[in-house]
């Protein structure tokens, strides 16, 4: 009787661990596929004030800079708070295909410029507190250029 008990237990035991095995394994799964495929809806960049450079490109020499200060809200949608930068000059352009994942933006541009210009943006953030942009157009290159970086928190709604 000793004997049959001792095999219950080595059965039991080993239907255990092959159990406890395979829900790591599920989990580590789960983790796995979280981290590979960043989920567009959370957008990592941080509420607060932002002081953006934009810098204008003409045959690869850049303008003096301009200086601009942002107040963004948690709320504050990407595309309106981190891509909201033009073409140079009075070009009438449309965003198509545009594209979001947790920490970049990107969209391809059609101008009504006279030839019509086409070209992509695209906005990286390698931080939550820092990214840079830009804007290229086909036959003319990088035509503009941005650079993001948060200062501080808001302090009011009117910043």
């Amino acid at each position: 009787m000793n004997h049959s008990i001792k095999n219950a237990w080595c059965l039991c035991r080993s239907s255990a661990v092959r159990l406890g095995l395979g829900l790591l394994l599920i989990v580590m799964a789960g983790f796995g596929s979280s981290t590979s495929h960043a989920d567009p809806a959370d957008f990592q960049a941080m509420p607060g004030l932002w002081k953006i450079t934009v810098r204008k490109l003409d045959h690869g020499k850049s303008s003096p800079p301009s200086i601009l200060w942002h107040c963004i809200d948690e709320g504050a949608d990407p595309w309106v708070a981190f891509a909201n930068f033009s073409v140079p000059g009075d070009s009438q352009c449309q965003r198509s295909d545009m594209h979001r994942s947790s920490t970049a933006l990107a969209w391809t541009l059609s101008c009504s410029d006279h030839p019509p210009a086409h070209g992509r943006g695209r906005v990286d953030f390698d931080s939550a507190e820092h990214y840079t942009a830009s804007i290229v157009l086909q036959d003319r290159g990088e035509v503009v250029r941005v650079e993001g970086k948060r200062h501080a928190a808001c302090t009011s709604a009117n910043d």
